[in-house]
């Protein structure tokens, strides 16, 4: 008898185990960002795809939804509306191709990477025949609409790398659904507490001229310009951030020798010809070179999109806690509750001013590093043959109080899978501080256009201004000190960013804020 009570408990031991062990890994899985991308096909956004597949196991993917935008567009023959810069969609398909080639050496240096056959069953062609169009229910719209249903309650954040249009059918076919019964309410308070639509420049109507009014509570994330800065005019700002973009590196740690997937990653002269983009736009031809000599061969192209899941990438900066914080894609200001616009400054101190282009830039060293550790891990078949990236905490935790005048000492922890030696760099970001160095007036920002497109917002210094008045002692090290400003006020925030980084050949980083709420 009391070998058989014995053994009950033995196994209700186990079973409990194995419960909460499912338990645990659920929660690790529900911990990441969801998300669906919706993409119009244009060179861009096939870089930023590529980016993105070696980042997907960073996040939870729902869905790839192709969809149009006023710059590209299939057109509808029935209509009499001709295709402009239509690039197709079995692109998308090709390069899911390419990913499964590599798949399984992703999958040695990380875990979580979707299988190749989940991303093509969650590909789906949204509203592709015109700019904004959202006549019709399509096979992206209905998929859209599903998910934005859903009983999952995380929040789903919709990268809108072309139009918004696909988005806004989906939420259209809602409202016809749903908007004369007894649980429109119920549906409008669910969707507006779920998605968060991070839009890379409005690049149709929709959103205007229906989201915004029909559904105004609506979570907004917007980048107006900053994108710019990781695209197309990636020369308009300071060198100094560009030494990753140049064509000498990018050819060497990320398109040559990387596999299928990552030969597809296109770049100024390399070849690549894109089926139905203009001729003028075709910057893989030697012809584009030729009248464009600012480039070299192999220079960065673009890839404006790539902010949207950057963002969502959980580094210890804690971006997506409050997009003022600031992170990989970028920092942005608080409009209204439910709406960001990325016009906060930063202080670049290449140009010695303060530009909201900086809040992207200051990472572009980081974030190309990254991406060529990702790159290799795409061609190493095993996981001692490649770096990985240490991982830093904070032995006072993240987040803590102190009076004013209080001297406060941060102490790191940090650890790396591969052994290699650590170095510590300790920062204050003022920027994205609440307390404020100077209640002095400041100088007015410019806003810089260029046919009717913001490029850039940029504010000089005044002369009397202060940049930074909290001084770190022993930032180089695992142990940080400083002192809170006797002038802060209570409720005042200061954001300390603690950074390790390994010795490997393409050096890798790792995060942690700390923010420090005064008394």
């Amino acid at each position: 008898m009391r070998k058989s009570i014995l053994r009950l408990f033995l196994i209700l031991i186990i079973v409990l185990f194995i419960l909460q062990s499912s338990v645990f890994a659920k929660e690790n899985e529900l911990d990441k960002a969801r998300t669906v991308i919706t993409t119009d096909g244009e060179v861009d956004d096939m870089n930023s795809m590529i980016r993105f597949m070696l980042y997907s196991n960073e996040v939870d993917l729902e869905g790839i939804v192709l969809t149009s935008s006023t710059y590209h567009f299939a057109g509808n023959e029935k209509k009499g509306i001709e295709p402009y810069r239509w690039t197709g969609t079995e692109w998308i398909y090709d390069f899911i191709d390419k990913y499964e080639q590599v798949y399984s050496n992703l999958k040695i240096h990380a875990d979580g990477y979707p299988a190749p056959d989940y991303l093509r069953n969650k590909t789906k062609i949204g509203n592709i025949t015109n700019v904004g169009a959202m006549e019709k229910k399509t096979e992206g719209s209905r998929f859209l609409k599903k998910l934005f249903l859903d009983n999952d309650p995380r929040k789903l954040y919709v990268q809108t790398w072309g139009g918004t249009n696909t988005t806004a059918r989906a939420l259209k076919s809602i409202e016809e659904e749903y908007k004369n019964t007894e649980r429109w309410k119920e549906i409008q308070k669910t969707i507006n507490q779920k998605l968060v639509i991070y839009i890379i420049l409005d690049q149709d109507d929709s959103y205007k001229n229906y989201i915004a009014k029909k559904w105004p509570e609506i979570q907004i994330i917007n980048d107006r310009s900053n994108f710019w800065h990781f695209a197309y005019a990636w020369k308009l700002h300071s060198p100094e951030v560009n030494r990753f973009l140049q064509g000498d590196w990018l050819y060497k740690n990320i398109k040559n020798n990387h596999g299928p997937l990552m030969e597809e990653y296109a770049l100024m002269g390399d070849g690549n010809y894109i089926e139905g983009e203009l001729f003028e736009e075709q910057r893989g031809t030697d012809k584009y070179l030729e009248k464009n000599p600012q480039y070299n061969r192999y220079d960065f192209i673009s890839e404006g999109d790539s902010p949207s899941f950057l963002y969502l990438v959980k580094n210890g900066l804690r971006s997506m806690e409050d997009p003022t914080y600031g992170g990989w894609g970028g920092r942005f200001s608080v409009v209204n509750e439910n709406l960001w616009k990325n016009d906060v400054l930063d202080y670049n101190p290449h140009s010695k001013r303060y530009e909201a282009e900086y809040t992207l830039m200051r990472w572009f060293d980081d974030l190309q590093r990254d991406f060529a550790a990702r790159a290799d891990w795409s061609v190493t078949d095993s996981y001692e043959k490649a770096n990985h990236h240490p991982e830093i905490s904070v032995k006072e935790g993240i987040d803590l109080k102190a009076d004013p005048g209080e001297t406060i000492t941060l102490h790191a922890v940090a650890e790396d899978p591969d052994d290699d030696h650590l170095s510590f760099n300790w920062w204050h970001y003022a920027e994205a501080d609440s307390y404020r160095e100077a209640k002095t007036e400041k100088n007015k920002k410019v806003y810089n256009r260029n046919s009717g497109l913001l490029f850039s917002i940029t504010r000089e210094v005044k002369e009397d201004e202060i940049i930074d008045n909290i001084e770190l002692q022993n930032e180089e090290t695992k142990t940080v000190s400083f002192t809170v400003p006797k002038g802060a006020e209570s409720g005042d925030t200061i954001h300390i960013i603690g950074e390790v980084i390994d010795d490997g050949e393409i050096k890798l980083k790792d995060y942690q804020r700390v923010i420090i709420t005064v008394r």
